[in-house]
């Protein structure tokens, strides 16, 4: 029984460390859309990644930083990545997510201005 309900939105916990946000918990939630809070070199694991892209219902992912220790298959396409540099060349690019009265939201990623609108959830 899911005593926590679904969520429109999750962020991860630990920046995506491999010990965060369990299957269970993650595909419980069931979100539309995940924010991956991770450094270029920490968090944004491997085993994070895919917990959250299996999810049923995701929609999109977007990571904060381009998981530099991944592969491409377990990274996000550029334009939902705020920062595409590691260390030193950190830009501090940020996504921000606006709610409507609608029940619509809206993804923004800061580095290249690429916004996305999702629709209220019928659930």
């Amino acid at each position: 029984m899911n005593k926590l309900g679904k969520a429109d939105v999750y962020m991860t916990t630990h920046h995506g460390k491999k010990t965060s946000g369990s299957p269970q918990m993650v595909w419980a939630l069931a979100p539309r859309v995940a924010v991956m809070n991770n450094g270029p070199d920490t968090g944004g694991s491997v085993e994070a990644w895919q917990t959250i892209h299996d999810s049923p219902g995701l929609i999109d992912l977007w990571q904060l930083h381009l998981a530099t220790r991944n592969d491409a298959a377990h990274n996000v396409p550029e334009n939902f990545i705020a920062n595409l540099g590691g260390g030193n060349n950190c830009q501090g690019n940020w996504i921000k997510i606006t709610a409507g009265e609608d029940g619509t939201f809206t993804v923004t990623n800061s580095r290249n201005r690429f916004e996305k609108t999702y629709r209220k959830s019928f659930d």
